[in-house]
């Protein structure tokens, strides 16, 4: 069974207010927007002062150690980001891209989640199963903010036109981790502009 290809982008984000970031970084598994798919995201978060919990055991994601003990600010970075996730697994799952990225994530990542779609359909890719996620260590200073997060996909399925993978064959066997960084734009809306590998977890 060959390999299911990991995408890579290395390039400059700018994050939507216009402030330049670091070059950015980041892992999925390869998958097009279909114009026929019809897929419901997740309403954009919108500022709280509690987590969310936003595991869902009909799409087959669950948070891991959601935090108790995170208000405000912190709060709405970690509902964000565990929003962010949602729709990253739902992309993964469906081959298309999910519009809610539209207004969680920078241009540049947008791209990058489109273009997985686009690659995983191609490949005939087929993602299903359980994704384990946990968000921490979440960090806010002003307007930007950082937030860590490590994924799971031990119970998670893969296959392709050449039959079925393990995590393991699929280059999924162990935990990724992922450093997220954000910025507060207009109506204290936080948008994820980079995403950086920090390899395992």
């Amino acid at each position: 069974m060959r390999r299911l290809g990991a995408v890579v982008v290395v390039g400059s984000v700018v994050l939507l207010a216009g402030c330049a970031a670091e070059s950015s970084q980041f892992v999925g598994v390869t998958a097009s927007p279909s114009a026929s798919a019809s897929v419901t995201a997740s309403p954009s978060p919108s500022p709280s002062s509690e987590v969310e919990d936003l595991s869902d055991a009909d799409l087959g994601i669950v948070f891991e150690d959601v935090p108790t003990d995170l208000t405000g600010d912190e709060a709405d970075v970690y509902n964000t980001v565990a929003t962010y996730q949602v729709e990253y697994w739902r992309t993964m799952t469906t081959n298309v891209a999910s519009l809610a990225f539209d207004v969680l994530a920078s241009v540049d990542i947008q791209a990058v989640m489109e273009r997985i779609a686009t690659n995983n359909e191609a490949d005939d890719v087929s993602i299903a199963g359980v994704f384990r996620t946990r968000v921490h260590d979440v960090e806010v200073e002003g307007d930007l903010a950082t937030a860590a997060v490590c994924d799971f996909y031990q119970d998670v399925t893969f296959q392709d036109a050449d039959g079925p993978d393990t995590p393991e064959t699929a280059g999924f066997g162990e935990p990724r981790s992922e450093t997220l960084t954000l910025q507060r734009i207009e109506d204290g809306v936080w948008v994820i502009g980079l995403s950086e590998s920090e390899g395992t977890c």
